[in-house]
């Protein structure tokens, strides 16, 4: 599947750390991939990367970053009176490289966008990201492979607008594949119970299970859920482990008090686009989609006088892919997580 990728896109920006490859396709949107050799930890669609369909939404993989709300009143995802879409801003429009060299890369593209409310949002859409260093990664035995990256995900207005006419938060969503057997899981800086917001769609009460600053989502069955990890919880991480592929990943985002947290729910939001306050989510694509997501959010920025200022998302990403009990002893040691 890497060869593939490299052959997709002949411009496709290449950084290499640890053991592995963390990748940036400005022909794919600006989406990023990590992976080892010629494995890619990132699920990728061929029939859709090759023939992207021209109106329809390319749900291709990777690691993408988006605008939100996806629902509610200032919706992107919703036009005035229509139904769910994707718009040309997001699924389409390549980046370009700005900057590249062996220790980061800079991509970017200019978007319009409009919101559910009728307003067009014009900005700038812009990822920088670099290798983890050999510090910032947990140590591994012999037989396991490590690789992780460091991103900063911005959206830059290129006008001045109004919160009374439109929001707009960075949030960037990492898609794998598989459902059936994975394990997702958090991290709270103390309880981990009651830091689930489920919100969205379906009852993933079932699939979740709390033990102490730990919380737990068995990923599969035959609905779709999703989760959102609350900013008043302190999260401090989310990550899962895929037995079959012999792989995980954890990511992180710093909480954020420079700005407000708005409710990214793909729904109709009754409590408003501040009824919900997330610093990370986590996707369940089911049986029927077999794939699925772990998110990081950051809060949309905004002056004293109600003005959209620039937002900024920071995450970290880390994969490692070696002998199942070797990575769940990983995962134990470095961050406590015991299955």
């Amino acid at each position: 599947m890497v060869d593939f990728l490299k052959n997709l896109d002949p411009g496709l920006v290449t950084l290499n750390c640890a053991d592995g490859q963390i990748y940036l396709s400005n022909k794919l949107q600006g989406r990023i991939f990590a992976g080892f050799g010629s494995f890619l930890a990132h699920r990728l669609v061929k029939e859709l990367a090759e023939n992207p369909d021209p109106v329809e939404f390319n749900n291709l993989g990777g690691n993408s970053l988006w605008p939100a709300p996806e629902g509610g009143d200032f919706a992107y995802n919703y036009p005035p009176g229509g139904e769910w879409y994707v718009q040309q801003g997001i699924n389409s429009v390549k980046t370009a490289t700005v900057e590249a060299d062996a220790d980061h890369a800079v991509i970017s593209k200019e978007i319009e966008l409009l919101n559910r409310k009728g307003n067009t949002v014009k900005f700038l859409f812009k990822r920088t990201v670099r290798p983890l260093t050999a510090d910032e990664m947990p140590a591994v035995p012999a037989g396991v492979e490590r690789t992780g990256y460091y991103s900063v995900d911005e959206l830059i207005p290129l006008g001045e607008y109004s919160i009374k006419d439109a929001l707009i938060a960075p949030w960037s969503l990492e898609q794998f594949p598989g459902a059936e057997g994975i394990t997702a899981f958090g991290r709270c800086a103390e309880k981990a119970e009651g830091c689930v917001n489920d919100d969205f769609y379906g009852n993933p009460a079932p699939r979740l299970r709390y033990n102490g600053k730990y919380f737990f989502f068995e990923l599969g069955g035959e609905n779709r859920l999703q989760i959102g990890i609350k900013v008043a919880n302190q999260p401090e991480m989310i990550g899962a482990i895929d037995r079959e592929r012999g792989m995980f990943c954890v990511r992180t985002t710093p909480a954020r008090n420079d700005g407000k947290y708005i409710n990214i729910a793909d729904n109709d939001q009754a409590s408003g686009p501040f009824g919900a306050a997330d610093m990370f989510s986590i996707f369940n694509g089911s049986q029927e989609l077999n794939f699925y997501e772990l998110e990081t959010i950051a809060p949309m920025s905004v002056d004293e006088n109600g003005i959209i200022q620039p937002s900024k998302l920071e995450s970290t990403s880390f994969f490692c892919r070696g002998d199942v009990a070797a990575l769940e002893k990983i995962l134990d040691a470095e961050y406590g997580v015991k299955f």
